[in-house]
């Protein structure tokens, strides 16, 4: 039992080879867990026998992301050389840096909270650690140039979209050859050994630090995976916003039910929860069945509103996207979605979100003539107008040569 809890958080901490979970310590005050690592010797090339370890141990401690109400600890040994190589470059998630007291993860999560516009007492609050943590790694990120700033943009190693896009449930497109070969290598990798997470969160990391090393490459390639600066300036935050849920039918939750878009968080019960109500939601026949799985998430999100501000936060602004938007399209009542439902050629683009939303819809539109699917699409330019300009540009044409 004790390996296989050892185990469970071994993957839930992101931990790959050569590290494993050596002990677990709850504190007397069982306010705080001290996770212990070990790095695991390597086999000499000729002998049975480990392979000695390099120079003088070292015991480094950083702070990780919170499990629970536990202020969380991780404690690692390792050699001098080992401990000066990670620092040098990007540790692993979850180890930090020797000028640091935070674990990489606990640092990029930060980040992405800052450039939500979340202040310091929020970020605390949401993240449960202290503001002299927070407060230190801001003044860090405000003396980066604008590159290293969209470089803490990126997903967590722990987000989904990873694994989506190494295992083809996600489609990306590039023409940076090295990722091209990159990426063939790690999914290769990945589905010979679909039973292994040690080899999935290795591909993981390996993944991001790619996406970091050549982040100047790498414009297109960041929207794809939703690494997008907030549209909103960091000088408005001071001013208070009132934070809002999108309505019952608003498509803002059709495409979150449906994964046409991913909804930004660290929260596990807000992730379980979308999950949960993700699969009724493609199971649902019945309109009144969609609208029931609708109120059960805009529920979850009213009772758990305090500890769920960075994802209200996102909702709302997409919300003040949708009123402000002033892209001109043809009408619902217009033949041209009709058409552009029933072929899949008429409009050529490389954008995934549209070709996988198409592909949905035409399936449903030919099926059922729901009417429905026309006003969806018809919303998905409306909310994507910014990265759709030459795309609309299109469908005005087509639609004004009918």
């Amino acid at each position: 039992m004790d390996s296989l809890k050892t185990q469970d958080l071994a993957q839930i901490l992101g931990l790959y080879s050569p590290w494993i979970v050596k002990d677990i310590e709850l504190a007397a005050d069982a306010e705080s867990i001290t996770i212990s690592l070990e790095k695991q010797s390597e086999k000499g090339r000729f002998s049975f026998l480990p392979a000695s370890k390099k120079g003088q141990q070292v015991t480094r401690r950083w702070q990780h992301i919170r499990f629970g109400h536990f202020n969380t600890f991780i404690q690692a040994s390792m050699s001098l050389e080992e401990l000066a190589e990670i620092s040098s470059d990007r540790p692993p998630a979850f180890l930090g840096s020797e000028n640091k007291t935070i674990t990489r993860e606990l640092a990029d999560t930060i980040r992405i909270a800052y450039s939500r516009n979340l202040n310091t007492d929020m970020i605390s609050g949401l993240l449960g650690i202290s503001h002299e943590i927070v407060d230190a790694e801001i003044r860090e990120i405000e003396t980066e140039e604008q590159q290293k700033r969209n470089v803490g943009l990126l997903p967590l190693e722990s987000n989904p979209v990873w694994r989506g896009v190494l295992t083809d449930q996600i489609k990306m497109s590039t023409r940076l050859l090295p990722l091209k070969l990159l990426l063939s290598r790690l999914k290769l990798d990945v589905s010979k050994n679909m039973e292994s997470p040690d080899i999935m969160q290795k591909s993981v990391s390996e993944l991001r630090n790619f996406f970091i090393r050549h982040a100047h490459q790498l414009t297109h390639e960041y929207e794809q995976i939703g690494a997008r600066e907030s549209a909103s300036p960091r000088n408005n935050t001071s001013s208070k916003t009132k934070l809002v849920l999108p309505g019952t039918k608003n498509v803002l939750w059709h495409q979150l039910l449906t994964g046409e878009f991913e909804l930004s968080t660290q929260s596990m019960p807000l992730k379980f929860s979308i999950a949960q109500q993700r699969r009724a939601y493609m199971a649902a026949t019945k309109e009144a069945e969609r609208i029931e799985v609708i109120r059960n998430i805009q529920l979850f999100f009213k009772h758990n509103a305090r500890t769920l501000i960075p994802e209200l936060k996102i909702l709302t602004e997409m919300l003040e996207t949708q009123k402000t938007s002033s892209v001109q399209l043809p009408p619902v009542s217009h033949d041209i979605w009709k058409k552009l439902l029933l072929d899949d050629q008429l409009l050529n683009t490389d954008k995934i979100n549209y070709r996988l939303l198409l592909s949905r819809l035409k399936s449903t539109y030919r099926r059922n003539h729901d009417e429905g699917s026309i006003e969806q699409l018809r919303n998905f330019f409306s909310q994507n107008a910014r990265a759709m300009t030459d795309e609309i540009k299109v469908i005005n044409s087509l639609a004004a040569a009918q």
